[in-house]
């Protein structure tokens, strides 16, 4: 995916002109904020471990999610359940703005009553509710303001109010044990070749049956897998370049490029993130 889009003017700018933040806190390590605005930069399928809600601010967005394709206006929501595949790109080339919440599954489940193990759904990806939004908007302002203890409250009342966000037994992916293998060491992740010679099939048989399990090709997932280990990395304060290493990359060039094509930011943008609480 190119590191370049075009602005109102066609104006070319970089992923690091884009307007955008990431906001987090010590006091709510349960839950981050993206923020965007004005961009064009469009993100491979990827996933993602935690329940993602979001809001679309100005512009349109067509979203993949789940193999379906949805199409997102300003005062609409998405919401997307963690380890689904999915994407959110912009509508013809033109920019638009959105905030997404990334909230920790364990979280979640523990203010809705799941048990340990369980994982979510969201049987309504789109939702069009002009109450709901402005609540989600009310999340995105407290955030803002650092106050992360009535954040807590009106997280928790946005999650109960979702319609279709249900709480369902985990299913583990018949590739567990090929998924564990690849992300055991991003280092020497295995090759195609041998992951198929291992499990004795075609290659085009194991990209076949791995994405109809998981959303993703291997490669893709590898590399989603990467960037969630970087981000998880670059919170905690991690050195970009360190971290890139550890995360499977050769040089930094390429961890650039899939960090973009996977995030829509570069690692520094992610890594310079401010706490909400020196937004106060």
């Amino acid at each position: 995916m190119p590191l370049i889009s075009t602005g109102h003017q066609g104006k070319e700018m970089t992923t690091r002109d884009i307007e955008q933040g990431f906001w987090r806190s010590d006091n709510a390590p349960w839950i981050e904020l993206r923020t965007t605005r004005q961009s064009m930069q469009a993100y491979k399928l990827h996933q993602h471990p935690q329940l993602s809600i979001g809001a679309i601010i100005d512009g349109e967005t067509v979203s993949r999610c789940g193999g379906q394709e949805y199409h997102l206006k300003p005062g609409e929501m998405i919401a997307i359940a963690p380890e689904v595949a999915h994407s959110c790109n912009p509508l013809a080339g033109t920019p638009r703005s959105y905030h997404m919440l990334y909230i920790d599954k364990p979280w979640c489940l523990e203010q809705l009553g799941g048990e340990a193990g369980a994982t979510l759904r969201c049987e309504h990806t789109v939702i069009r509710n002009p109450q709901l939004f402005t609540a989600f908007l009310r999340v995105i302002e407290l955030m803002k303001r650092g106050d992360t203890e009535r954040l807590a409250y009106a997280v928790r009342e946005l999650l109960t109010s979702l319609p279709g966000l249900t709480i369902c037994p985990q299913q583990q992916s018949e590739f567990h044990e090929m998924q564990s293998t690849l992300q055991a060491d991003f280092t020497l992740a295995p090759t195609l070749d041998r992951l198929a010679g291992h499990y004795a099939l075609r290659k085009e048989t194991l990209i076949r049956q791995f994405k109809q399990a998981t959303g993703l090709t291997p490669g893709a997932w590898l590399n989603n897998a990467r960037i969630e280990f970087a981000r998880t990395q670059l919170r905690a304060g991690g050195d970009i370049t360190e971290v890139g290493y550890q995360s499977g990359f050769a040089d930094q060039s390429h961890f650039h490029r899939t960090f973009v094509s996977y995030t829509a930011s570069t690692p520094r943008q992610y890594a310079r993130a401010r706490s909400i609480s020196d937004n106060k």
